[in-house]
């Protein structure tokens, strides 16, 4: 738990941070916050995270090689931190002219089914971007989030989240609220790439290696027969492009497990054709378990 302290340091940054943003253009204050992001990769403790993780995912890749994806994934999410600022207020105009999308058809498709859709993403691209475009578009969901410890920033995320008509789903005790809304043939955004407390996870393969991965999406398909969509956010220019693909059913004799791998295995082959695109800044394996993994 974060001091008060803290929190109010933190939150006055971040103040010095949106007064910047909000008054350069988009590609500025990207390229500032580009390098931001390659300044943080190279001073903080997180560039051995970052290094660490790409270890274990390419370990027969050239160290050079798994820098640049790093700094890539650096200057990526720097962007993405100071542009996120600039989505809070842009006009509508502004969101519909720098977001653009492919595969709304496939939701149509899944709501036709009437028992309620999953979209389902990773910390990739902009997905925070996503929600606002689907919810302009007249898809509005109900997102699973855990809040950020920093209680004034949650505040200003959530606005940004909620301000065309989404909802908030908090990940502690939200298996009501997910069922609530697929009863109601609504739509839940869910993120299962990071890491989670064992026992609510299965393991399977991700990004190539053994994987301990939430199991709870698997469980609610299986229970409920929701359809899930999964989502992609690329940055075009200093805008973003959103995919969705076709909806993934339940095939007969599918159990959790099987269902779990096969949603891990399309987050896999959209990081791995993009690795630079994901969030390698998370602690997913932790240096234990990379150890065990190492050949």
């Amino acid at each position: 738990m974060k001091s008060e302290r803290t929190v109010r340091v933190e939150f006055a940054l971040y103040r010095v941070v949106r007064a910047v943003s909000r008054v350069l253009p988009f590609p500025i204050a990207q390229g500032l916050g580009k390098v931001v992001g390659i300044l943080f990769f190279l001073v903080t403790g997180r560039r051995r995270v970052v290094l660490r993780n790409l270890a274990h995912v390419f370990p027969h890749r050239w160290a050079l090689a798994r820098l640049i994806i790093a700094l890539r994934c650096a200057a990526h999410f720097g962007r993405v931190g100071f542009d996120a600022i600039k989505w809070i207020n842009a006009p509508t105009d502004v969101i519909r002219r720098k977001i653009d999308g492919t595969g709304l058809e496939h939701l149509e498709a899944a709501a036709a089914r009437g028992k309620g859709t999953f979209v389902l993403t990773a910390h990739f691209g902009h997905w925070e971007v996503a929600g606002l475009w689907m919810a302009l578009h007249g898809f509005r969901q109900a997102m699973v989030h855990r809040p950020l410890d920093n209680h004034l920033l949650e505040a200003e995320l959530a606005a940004m989240r909620t301000r065309f008509g989404n909802t908030l789903i908090p990940r502690a005790g939200a298996a009501k609220s997910i069922i609530r809304t697929l009863r109601a043939n609504g739509i839940v955004d869910i993120l299962i790439d990071q890491k989670a407390p064992k026992p609510l996870c299965i393991t399977v393969d991700f990004l190539g290696v053994p994987t301990p991965v939430i199991r709870s999406l698997a469980a609610f398909t299986l229970t409920t027969g929701a359809a899930v969509v999964p989502l992609f956010t690329y940055p075009r220019g200093s805008g973003y492009t959103v995919r969705l693909h076709e909806p993934l059913i339940p095939e007969p004799g599918e159990d959790e497990i099987r269902l779990t791998a096969r949603y891990a295995d399309v987050l896999t082959r959209a990081i791995l054709a993009d690795p630079h695109l994901w969030l390698w800044f998370h602690d997913r394996w932790g240096v234990g378990q990379w150890r065990l993994h190492q050949p």
